[in-house]
């Protein structure tokens, strides 16, 4: 191994582990006081033996060395006031298990002093399952700060420290993981004259427990310690099985944007890249079945990182508020455990909102989940990742940046998506214009729904004693999503085309995505975090516009725009709910919770809500007439291709002027 370069705390390690050798040649066995021949000559006998077989440390003092390492390492990165806070001030250390914790506080006497260091006051934080632990744990730190000592805390990170002692932290770092380096160069002292290069991987070795090395370090040869650590490889590898990034298809912007966090967690690793520059939080929202659980494990088994996963269901299965917080705690602490690692929070939306809610056990969790999302975000090495199917219906607080920096739409494959899982499943089994033609058809179902289909495939192959053909795929297609009529399809195309001319005509944020399928239409735009009565007008516009083009175009209209409370009618009603009673777009300035079923509305309210709706209706009319011949032109690129991107969009839509007088307010994210 080189040993040029310098690594923080190696001579304070190496000092320790000799001292312990010294010590060892203390005589030990039971000498009469009077026989001083007897004395030397024990004495030269455990000289002669340390001679012949040099007295080895113990594998857990071989960790206290290492921990030693690991600790110059944080305080090298923290500076100085880390390891040596002014009187009545205080350093944060985060290590997350309370073995390690207890370890790095045991050698506290020893390694200040080696670092000529005054002694600060020690205090460790005990692990956070008794019910006021934390509380009791401020009230201690705040008592030996108040006696004028300077406090190194040595902390799990999990319970954030109020305002007035959070005021008087001078330094914080994280107790960094075992490296290759620092295993190699102990096992270099352990074993001298050897060069170690060690068979693991910097990652695997970081998601060892120390404990795990036990065996490497009390190997009597070297040879004996590598083949100890080739298993540990094994054992450390990811255990779950399955598609990394790779294989997910038909989700591009999810997709890079994950790999990028693969790429910036190698760099971390690697020494490169500062924790504070990696964007590592990121909130997955779309349908039920689009593929978001999927794509947080997608992401541990790329970066071959540790997941842990958690969702409201899980924690509250262990009983009241304070069992289900302990829960939720102790999950993050297994992810921080692990790191670097993957913390997945499934159902993000079933913590409820606050705002919409005074119930105390709600108020109580949403409040506990938002200081763990906190501790989360500060952790190095830990990517925090939620997923819901409503994002309105979160918390705004849970979801703001600095807690989810990233909002990605995970929605529907793409069509090439589709066809890529399809040409990834029949490799060379059915030819690629068959495949293009199933998945034509199959634009529309989700990830989930194609690899139920692809299993039903086989399965009929299997039952007709043959392998799989294209007439398998064929029916189950047929049977998943049968194909419509040319007129119901060319309904279906006009209808969506029309949300995509009037949206464009009220300068509505840019589609994205427009496609048709037998099961219906999308188009998916940015979402608008802050709305003028400006843009909620030509939203509802816009969401009108469809049911209209049918009217126009066919002189009547399919159920479709009300089906459900997804339907272009539910969003314009509740846009338009939401302007009178939340937005004060109206004459009154009383708040109404937009929740209040439009029922219980007053007459009034009612009232100027369906007037809303109604000249939403007139203008949307007013903009297919205008421009019915791009409705048509959009339509028919869809029918065609059944789904168009924003840079085909926008070609269809050039010729159109958009209503940009007044740009939309808030920022926009998918």
């Amino acid at each position: 191994m080189d040993n040029t370069r310098a690594t923080p705390g190696l001579h304070e390690a190496l000092a320790y582990l000799d001292s312990l050798r010294a010590g060892d040649l203390a005589p030990k066995a039971d000498v009469p006081e009077d026989d001083e021949d007897a004395s030397y000559d024990t004495l030269d006998a455990l000289v002669d033996q340390q001679d012949a077989k040099p007295l080895r440390p113990s594998p857990d003092e071989a960790l206290t060395a290492i921990a030693i390492m690991r600790l110059c390492h944080a305080a090298e990165s923290a500076g100085p006031d880390l390891l040596c806070p002014g009187p009545g001030l205080l350093s944060l250390l985060f290590v997350s298990s309370h073995e390690e914790r207890n370890r790095v506080a045991r050698r506290h006497p020893d390694l200040w002093r080696r670092l000529s260091l005054p002694f600060p006051a020690l205090m460790i934080e005990d692990p956070l399952g008794r019910v006021g632990a934390a509380k009791d744990f401020h009230a201690r730190l705040a008592g030996r700060l108040l006696s004028g000592n300077g406090v190194v805390a040595i902390v799990s990170g999990m319970a954030q420290l109020p305002p007035e002692l959070e005021t008087l932290v001078t330094a914080r770092a994280t107790l960094p993981p075992i490296t290759r380096r620092m295993l190699g160069l102990i096992l270099e002292y352990l074993h001298p004259g050897h060069d170690v290069d060690l068979p693991i991987s910097e990652n695997q070795l970081g998601k060892l427990a120390p404990v795990a090395l036990a065996p490497v370090l009390a190997a009597e040869t070297l040879d004996a310690a590598l083949t100890q650590l080739r298993r540990l490889q094994d054992v450390a590898r990811s255990p779950y099985s399955g598609p990394g990034l790779d294989d997910v298809y038909g989700q591009p912007e999810a997709v890079d944007a994950l790999h990028h966090v693969v790429s910036d967690l190698d760099a971390w690793r690697a020494g490169k890249l500062d924790w504070r520059e990696v964007t590592a939080s990121f909130l997955l929202f779309g349908p039920p079945g689009t593929g978001k659980t999927m794509m947080a494990e997608a992401l541990a088994r790329s970066a071959g990182i540790t997941l842990v996963k958690t969702s409201y269901s899980d924690v509250q299965k262990a009983g009241h508020q304070g069992d289900a917080l302990k829960a939720l705690n102790a999950a993050a602490e297994q992810a921080k455990t692990g790191r670097p690692s993957v913390f997945f929070i499934d159902e993000i939306d079933s913590f409820y909102n606050r705002n919409q809610s005074s119930n105390g056990y709600i108020l109580g969790m949403v409040n506990g989940l938002l200081t763990l999302i906190d501790a989360l975000s500060a952790t190095e090495g830990l990517v925090l990742v939620a997923a819901t199917n409503d994002r309105a219906r979160v918390d705004p607080a849970i979801v703001r940046p600095g807690r989810f920096d990233r909002h990605i739409r995970v929605g529907r494959p793409i069509r090439s998506g589709i066809t890529a899982m399809l040409s990834a499943a029949v490799a060379g089994v059915i030819p690629n214009p068959d495949l293009d033609r199933v998945s034509e058809q199959l634009v529309g179902l989700s990830g989930a729904e194609v690899t139920a289909l692809l299993r039903e495939a086989r399965t009929a192959a299997r039952k007709a004693g043959r392998g799989l053909a294209f007439e398998d795929l064929q029916a189950a297609a047929d049977r998943v999503q049968p194909q419509l009529g040319d007129a119901l399809m060319r309904r279906i195309a006009l209808h969506e085309a029309a949300h995509v001319v009037a949206g464009h005509v009220h300068g509505l944020p840019a589609a994205t995505l427009a496609r048709i399928s037998p099961r219906g239409g999308e188009v998916a735009r940015p979402h608008l975090n802050a709305m003028t009565a400006r843009d909620i007008k030509g939203m509802i516009s816009a969401a009108l516009a469809g049911r209209e083009a049918e009217d126009i175009f066919f002189g009547d209209v399919t159920s479709g725009a009300g089906a459900g409370s997804a339907s272009d009618l539910a969003q314009a009603t509740s846009l338009g709910i939401r302007a009178e009673c939340a937005f004060a777009f109206g004459p009154s300035l009383s708040w109404i919770s937009p929740d209040t079923p439009p029922t219980l509305l007053p007459t009034e309210v009612r009232n100027r809500v369906e007037a809303r709706l109604r000249a939403g209706q007139e203008e949307a009319r007013k903009i297919i007439v205008q421009h019915r011949s791009v409705v048509e032109l959009v339509a028919d690129a869809l029918l065609e291709h059944r789904e168009l991107d924003s840079a085909a969009l926008a070609g269809l839509l050039a010729g159109v002027e958009a209503d940009t007088k007044t740009p939309p307010a808030g920022e926009h994210d998918e």
